[in-house]
């Protein structure tokens, strides 16, 4: 099993890490065609083979907050060789963002293969919109000339509410090309806003789910 990468941060993101966590060069993000989408806050999931997984890719996960997924969308990826991640908020964690409809709880972020490649973000589109899985709100696509503007964008990201309802609570940037796995972390960060919780190990003693928009 490919589990996700652990993601570099932007240099010169609201919170950084306390850590080991690898800081990206913000000169791999100029000058060529990028994506900045939302970060949303959930738990990172992946679906492989009609199964969900947690952080722990070790077996797939019976967990009540992944309820909607595994009813919706776990059941269309089931290429041996297909990796789907994405951001689920079913069970809220630090923010509660605005009613959502069941099959919209989570929100696919990168599209892996087993030789360990990422797709390009056109790819992922391409699939999970073949699929009616949504993808992570995109925020700008496109070349930025300097580091400068794509701080200032970035800092700009960071004040406006979430494409969800609620608080943002970060960005993620990343090349819009196809990269190996081992270019990973030269080719995609995050940026989060102040205050943002690193450890997510005290949502699912309590945890409750999102509000789910009927009718």
């Amino acid at each position: 099993m490919l589990k996700y990468p652990r993601t570099p941060y932007w240099l010169f993101s609201p919170t950084l890490p306390k850590g080991d966590d690898t800081i990206a060069d913000p000169e791999r993000f100029t000058g060529t065609p990028v994506v900045v989408t939302e970060k949303l806050d959930g738990g990172n999931t992946l679906l492989h083979r009609g199964d969900v997984y947690g952080r722990s890719v070790s077996s797939p996960s019976a967990a009540k907050w992944m309820a909607m997924v595994r009813k919706h969308h776990a059941w269309k990826v089931t290429e041996p060789d297909v990796f789907l991640y994405g951001e689920d908020i079913y069970g809220v964690h630090s923010i509660e963002y605005d009613p959502v409809p069941e099959s919209e709880t989570f929100y696919a972020f990168a599209l892996r293969f087993s030789d360990g490649s990422f797709s390009s973000f056109r790819a992922l589109v391409e699939y999970a919109g073949a699929r009616e899985i949504p993808v992570v709100p995109v925020l700008y696509e496109g070349i930025f000339g300097s580091v400068q503007e794509l701080r200032d964008f970035v800092s700009r990201a960071h004040t406006a509410p979430s494409a969800l309802g609620g608080a943002r609570e970060g960005v993620v940037i990343r090349l819009a090309r196809a990269f190996p796995s081992k270019e990973f972390h030269l080719n995609v960060c995050k940026s989060v806003r102040q205050g943002h919780v690193q450890s997510d190990e005290h949502w699912s003693k309590h945890w409750r789910s999102c509000r789910i928009a009927r009718g």
